[in-house]
This record gives structure tokens, C-alpha cells and sequence, in this order.
């Protein structure tokens, strides 16, 4: 009891902090987010039959996008005009920095938050791919090895085994396609996400447009790096206010710096960018389709 009271206060401290810097509405956003978290919720929707899990994920991915809308409407300078589940094709190569662990949808920060010196490589699962398939070595010998051990080891060595050669034989596949081929593949490889369709790589973008992996899909965006894939889908969670402030220039007809303008989360407003479902390994040919409903 006395454990429980001292988290209490804890937490309501912490929301009188958010509310005081922040605003009410990340209060309210935070609360959700840390009452779901608490419920476990995204696996116990996972645990429904799947026909019932798809039911509860439409109906929360509505609401979602309704509330980034209405939040836009109201505090434009703190989310975004995007839609916070569209897909956007990225080099993988291209996504070199980490920003963080977490899931804000349709978020706009500002300051330092989105700024990192952690290379998406260098870290423990990333880096022991890149050993594993790029120099063959075997699992012991990796960095994984040194991270775990015992079952979790042979288990977690066993699923990136199994996503390369599928990925090395069928290409690179959006978890929508991979639903409609693969159906137990897509469910079976969830992890803290509600909905195959929500398990997409997971990436911030930064002040300068640049790509920062966020917690999602760390294993595919490695192997996807190492097989030399040209793109990959991706969903943005937070945008630096700086780059927002570029898509509003963008939306209004005005003049955006030409470096930007190939810029993938500009696809949807300066002109609709090559995009495609299956990356093959080593290719540059995809089958364009839309993905993003």
C-alpha cells in the first residue's frame, strides 16, 4: 500500500510538471498512454481472435487519427497535419541516428528533444545482425550472445534467423502484405504493438528532415541495412517542430529549400513519391501499390 501511494504521488506530480510545460492536452495524452501501458492493453487485444482485435485496432486507430486532427485544429505548433498511420518509403540506409523510445503518434516536439550521438548500428541487436549475416559469424560469436543467454538467446537468434531468410526469399514486405501473404507471420511477430498494421518500422524525424529510428522494427531495419534493400515503409511517430514547420510551408504553396522536396514525408504534398510493397534484396524494382489506407 505504502509502495502504491508513493507512485501515486509520483505520478501526479509528474502530470502537474507536463501540465505546467506542456499543457493539459499532453496531460491527457500521457495519462492515456500510461493507463494502457498499465492494462497492458496492446496485448490483450493481441490475445482477442483476430477478427475482434482488427475490430478494437480500426476503432482505435479512428479515434487516433480524430484526435490528432482536433489537437491540430487547437494547438497547431504541437501536432502534426499528417496522418499519424501513413506509410512513407525510406532508405534504410539513410536512418542512422536513434531518437528514443516513444510512441507519440502525430507529436510535435521541439528544443533538443529528438537529438541523439546513438547510431542505430552500433547498437546490441543491430550490430549482431550485421556480424551474423554481413560476416557470417555464428551467434555465439556475436553481441548477442553477450546480451542474453539460455532460452531467450536461442530464441531470439532463432526469429532473426527466420526473418532474414524470409525476407532474403520473398523481399522486403509491408505488414499490410505480409497480413494478406502471411497472415500467422504478421500476428506472430508482433510485439508491444496492438495490430499488425501498427507494427511497421517506427521512425522520428528530425529539425533537418532526417530519419531517427524510434523502438519499432529494429531487427527488419537491420537486416534491411545489411541486405542492401533501397526502401523500406515506415511509420513517422514525432516530428521536430522545425521540419513541421517545412510540411506547413509545403501545404501552403510556398517556397520549401530544394533539398526537400524529395524528401518522402513531402510525398503526400509536393507530389507522390515512387512507392512500392516489395523490396527485393539488393533491387531497385518494387511493385507500386497503395498501402496507406
Amino acid at each position: 500500500m505504502k509502495n502504491y501511494i508513493l507512485g501515486f504521488k509520483q505520478t501526479m506530480r509528474r502530470a502537474l510538471d507536463v501540465g505546467q510545460n506542456k499543457g493539459i492536452d499532453r496531460v491527457i495524452l500521457y495519462g492515456i498512454r500510461h493507463f494502457s501501458w498499465s492494462l497492458q492493453l496492446h496485448y490483450r487485444v493481441q490475445s482477442l481472435p483476430r477478427p475482434v482485435a482488427t475490430a478494437v485496432f480500426l476503432l482505435t486507430r479512428s479515434m487516433v487519427r480524430m484526435t490528432i486532427r482536433l489537437l491540430r485544429r487547437t494547438c497547431p505548433e504541437k501536432y502534426t497535419d499528417a496522418d499519424p498511420y501513413k506509410l512513407i518509403y525510406v532508405d534504410p540506409s539513410a536512418v542512422e541516428y536513434v531518437s528514443g523510445a516513444a510512441r507519440r503518434r502525430g507529436w510535435v516536439v521541439g528544443g533538443n528533444t529528438l537529438m541523439t550521438d546513438d547510431r542505430f548500428m552500433d547498437r546490441t541487436r543491430p550490430k549482431a545482425v550485421a556480424q551474423r549475416v554481413s560476416a557470417g559469424r555464428d551467434w555465439e560469436d556475436t553481441t548477442l550472445a553477450d546480451a542474453y543467454d539460455g532460452a531467450e538467446f536461442a530464441e531470439r537468434s532463432a526469429r532473426i534467423d527466420e526473418l532474414h531468410e524470409r525476407i532474403r526469399a520473398d523481399g522486403y514486405r509491408s505488414q499490410r502484405r505480409l497480413l494478406e501473404t502471411d497472415t500467422d507471420a504478421a500476428w506472430e511477430g508482433l510485439n508491444d504493438a496492438m495490430h499488425p498494421i501498427a507494427n511497421e518500422i517506427a521512425v522520428d524525424i528530425g529539425r533537418s528532415g532526417d530519419l531517427l529510428w524510434n523502438m519499432c522494427g529494429q531487427h527488419r531495419l537491420a537486416l534491411a541495412r545489411v541486405l542492401d534493400i533501397d526502401r523500406v515503409p515506415v511509420q513517422v511517430f514525432r516530428r521536430h517542430q522545425e521540419w513541421q514547420a517545412v510540411r506547413d510551408r509545403a501545404r501552403r504553396g510556398e517556397q520549401i529549400p530544394d533539398e526537400h522536396r524529395s524528401h518522402p514525408d513531402l510525398a503526400d504534398i509536393v507530389g507522390d513519391a515512387r512507392r512500392g510493397d516489395r523490396m527485393d534484396v539488393g533491387s531497385s524494382s518494387q511493385t507500386d501499390t497503395n498501402d496507406e489506407k
